[in-house]
Formats: C-alpha cells, sequence, structure tokens
C-alpha cells in the first residue's frame, strides 16, 4: 500500500503517530463524523487507518490555533492591544479550520487523482484487452499484457490482480475484489461486466467489444458536453479578463480626474494582481472540466 505525507504537518509523519496513539479515543470520535473518511483513505492509498487520521487531524487543529493565536498576538498588542486577545483567537480558530478541512479533503483529493489517472488510460487498456482475445490469448495472459504495458494507473491495477491470481485466488474473485478497491465508476462497471461474462459462460471478447463500445459512446457524450460547457467558460472569461478589467481601468481614471477622490498607485498593482489570480482560477476551471476518459489526445 502507498504512503502518503499529510500535508500540513508540523511534525515528521512518524512522531505525529506515537503522539496520536496517546489520543486514539478521541479521533475515533471524531471519525465518526465523517463516514466517507474510511472509504476515501482505503480508495486514495493513505495507508493510514481512519481513528488515527481523526486524532492526527484534531492534534493539526490544535497546533495551528495555538501557533495562530500566538502570532497574531504578539502582532495585536503592538498595534491594537485592546482588541488582541479577540482577534488572536479568530484568527487562530480561522487558521485552525482552514487546515483542518485542507487534511480532510486530503484523501477526497487523491482518489479524484487516482479516478483520472485510471480513466485516462481505460479505453485504450481495454481495446488492448479485445485484440489480444479476439487473437486468441487467454484473459489472464491478456490482462498480464496490459499490465506490463504502458497504460499508467491502469497497468498498475492489473499487476494487483495479476499478483493475487499467482498467490493462488481465483480470477473472478482477484477481479471483484480489484473493482471493489478502485474509486473509478467506469473501472469497477468494466470489471463487473467482465467478472459476469465469465461466471455467465458468455464468450469474453463480445463482452469485451461491448465495454470498448459503449466506453467510446461515454468519451463522445463527454466531450460532446465539455464543448460546450466551453462556450459559457469563453464566455466568462472574456467578461472577467477583458471587459470588466478594460472597464473598471477606464472608470479608475475618471475617477481619478477629481480631485476629491485619491487614486494610488497600489490600486493598479491591486487591480493587476486580481486579474493574475482570475486567470490561474479559469486555467484551473478549465483543467478540472477536461473528461477523464479523453486521455492525453
Amino acid at each position: 500500500m502507498m504512503k502518503h505525507n499529510i500535508p500540513f504537518s508540523p511534525l515528521p509523519q512518524e512522531l505525529m503517530f506515537k503522539i496520536g496513539e496517546r489520543f486514539l479515543s478521541t479521533g475515533a470520535r471524531i471519525s465518526k463524523l465523517f463516514p466517507f473518511l474510511e472509504t476515501e483513505l482505503k480508495q486514495g492509498e493513505i495507508g493510514i487507518e481512519k481513528e488515527m487520521y481523526a486524532t492526527i487531524m484534531a492534534i493539526m487543529f490544535a497546533f495551528y490555533f495555538i501557533f495562530g493565536f500566538l502570532v497574531t498576538y504578539i502582532f495585536a498588542t503592538r498595534f491594537a492591544p485592546e482588541n488582541a486577545l479577540s482577534l488572536g483567537l479568530l484568527i487562530g480558530a480561522v487558521f485552525a479550520f482552514l487546515v483542518f478541512f485542507q487534511v480532510l479533503l486530503y484523501p477526497k483529493i487523491i482518489v479524484k487523482k487516482k479516478v483520472r489517472n485510471v480513466e485516462r488510460n481505460l479505453i485504450f487498456a481495454l481495446r488492448t484487452l479485445l485484440v489480444e482475445i479476439k487473437s486468441g490469448v487467454t484473459l489472464f495472459d491478456a490482462i498480464t499484457i496490459v499490465a506490463d504495458g504502458d497504460n499508467g494507473q491502469v497497468s498498475f491495477e492489473f499487476k494487483r490482480a495479476i499478483e493475487k491470481i499467482e498467490a493462488g485466488m481465483f480470477q473472478e474473485e482477484s477481479l471483484e475484489e480489484l473493482a471493489e478497491n478502485n474509486p473509478s465508476l467506469f473501472f469497477r462497471r468494466a470489471i463487473w461486466q467482465l467478472v459476469n461474462g465469465l461466471k455467465a459462460g458468455s464468450d469474453i471478447s463480445t463482452v469485451m467489444e461491448a465495454l470498448v463500445e459503449n466506453l467510446a459512446k461515454e468519451k463522445e457524450n463527454q466531450v460532446r458536453r465539455y464543448g460546450n460547457s466551453l462556450k459559457l467558460l469563453s464566455l466568462l472569461y472574456m467578461m472577467l479578463g477583458a471587459i470588466i478589467p478594460a472597464l473598471g481601468l477606464t472608470f479608475l481614471i475618471i475617477l481619478s480626474t477629481f480631485p476629491q477622490i485619491n487614486i494610488d498607485e497600489p490600486v493598479f498593482w491591486g487591480m493587476l494582481g486580481f486579474i493574475l489570480v482570475g486567470q490561474f482560477m479559469y486555467l484551473g476551471v478549465i483543467k478540472s472540466a477536461r473528461p477523464t476518459l479523453m486521455g492525453d489526445e
């Protein structure tokens, strides 16, 4: 199982585990508040039990609350001593909650990356299986060929199935377990249909051909929806990236001609920074909206 370092950890992970062992009962109660945490940790292969992960989240919340409180309180005593305590508590709580929810969402982020890596190469891997099976190769040998090929996360997943089959597990059981532990809906659906075909004694090549055809149609639908969403996103980009900044700049220039209104240079630098942040956010939205089955085409 893969090991992932928990983000924002103030101490080495091994030391965090040792500290967390003393508060596992607290972590067990916290983990009950997040029922999907165990599934996300398992599918994301974080390699940490849900009780320990929840305990580490609580420890990091306490650490960053104290850290944020102390830093804010020290600075506030110089500039606003009458509000130092309240500002320290407020900033410390906000900082701690931000870190807490970021760590809570970390397994979900890992799972989404894994899903994208699996689905990016899924159609190509299934087509390889189909070609090999039609040429007379057994399903086990076809899976071995895909596992040894350059199919990204799909090859890695099939290698696990091969290892379990070689260790003595039945082929159907190995594939079922592979599907259960994978977060990709399309991968699970493909493996389950393959297993059902094996159990029913159907022609595997016919099953694989139907799988590839269905995924190809789903890919076309995803690309079509993506193209439609790009039209709206392009309009949004023109509004936020060109029209609104141009009108805003013109409006500021007009306001600067009035002697009662003082518009300094930092205002324009702030406007430039806002536009740059908006550009990066737009690129992130475009990337996240890209179809998962589209691959690297």
